[in-house]
């Protein structure tokens, strides 16, 4: 991440081996690419307060604090609920974030960076065996507290994954597991449809093109085409009518006017980082409370960090159903401090604001 300025994020492909946790990316969907590979979150700690489900992972960003020690390895993660119904206008209650950090010296991983060479793939379980720490369920790679019974090779985080895993495929291959794929090396069939699409999560700094004299009317064009080719932000939750009417009414939506004209210089960006500084709110026209508490483990103040963007969604396949998942943004604010204090991932904030009439 640059020191000045915004960094934005975009997605592109990438074979799933550069993605494994020794190169600590930057990532969406399939798997958590852990950091400590020891103490991992568990299902009970990702639990949507609205239906009891498991939350599924959204994405991570890898974002060292240089001037401290203790986190020279640090990376958010994102988790969210699939459910469509649990997602609810300026509510981020079906939404978690998660912070962590190492040193640079650790039990983990080298003190000097890994290569990136693709000969040393098939030994990755030999090089870097991912149970020697924990167990991870097949289906979601969440702490594990259960095992098949019958093969006792496989493990799950609940009794849902376990169901899904024996009806996708297990049933048929459980006597013959000598063979399993790695959690973070391959995304198993069984597992796919309930993953969100993988990708790498690139960032670099936004282009400081002046861009106060775009004609919004011929941006919001741009940006009603990029919806429709389902290269921008879907913004599920509105139609046609209501995008018109946004685009009449952006003299009285002074906010949604620099939004619009702001992502213009980037249209595929996901995810903007900006640590310390204000989120790029979608809309004036919003009743979100800005109240960010402090940090429940060393009581510091929070400061916002990067927020994720509406145009994530046409990314992971969520679909563009009534009762699919959508946001306008995801501001997430994290320790100051970025304290030691706590478990080895500790909960931040994520203030969810959507784009309304």
């Amino acid at each position: 991440m640059s020191n000045k300025g915004v960094d934005i994020g975009y997605v592109e492909e990438k074979d799933s081996w550069l993605l494994h946790p020794r190169f600590f990316p930057s990532k969406v969907g399939g798997k958590p690419s852990w950091l400590n590979l020891s103490n991992v979150l568990s299902p009970t700690e990702l639990t949507c307060k609205h239906c009891t489900d498991v939350m599924m992972f959204l994405c991570q960003i890898y974002a060292p604090f240089e001037e401290q020690d203790d986190t020279f390895h640090r990376t958010l993660f994102v988790f969210i609920c699939k459910n469509g119904s649990c997602c609810r206008l300026n509510n981020s209650d079906n939404i978690k974030v998660f912070r962590c950090q190492l040193p640079r010296k650790n039990e983990f991983y080298s003190f000097q960076p890994y290569e990136e060479n693709k000969e040393e793939v098939v030994l990755i379980k030999m090089v870097f065996p991912m149970d020697k720490w924990t167990k991870l369920c097949h289906v979601c790679g969440l702490k594990a507290p259960s095992h098949c019974s019958n093969c006792k090779n496989v493990y799950y985080c609940c009794r849902k994954h376990q169901i899904l895993h024996w009806q996708k495929g297990h049933k048929e291959s459980c006597t013959n597991v000598s063979e399993i794929d790695d959690h973070y090396f391959t995304i198993t069939e069984s597992g796919k449809d309930l993953l969100f699409k993988e990708w790498e999560l690139i960032v670099d700094e936004e282009d400081e093109e002046d861009v106060k004299d775009v004609d919004t009317n011929e941006e919001m064009e741009k940006l009603r085409k990029l919806i429709q080719e389902q290269k921008a932000g879907t913004m599920n939750d509105v139609n046609d009518s209501e995008l018109e009417e946004y685009s009449r009414n952006i003299p009285e939506d002074k906010v949604f006017n620099k939004f619009n004209k702001r992502i213009a210089r980037h249209p595929d960006q996901v995810l903007r980082y900006d640590k310390g500084g204000t989120p790029l709110w979608i809309t004036g026209n919003s009743n979100v409370l800005i109240d960010v508490p402090n940090c429940q483990y060393c009581n510091e103040e929070r400061q916002y960090e990067f927020q994720i963007m509406p145009q994530l969604l046409n990314f992971i396949n969520v679909g563009i159903e009534l009762n699919s998942i959508d946001w306008g943004v995801l501001a997430i604010y994290t320790c100051k401090q970025s304290c030691n204090k706590g478990p080895a991932y500790k909960e931040e904030i994520v203030i969810k604001q959507d784009l309304t009439t």
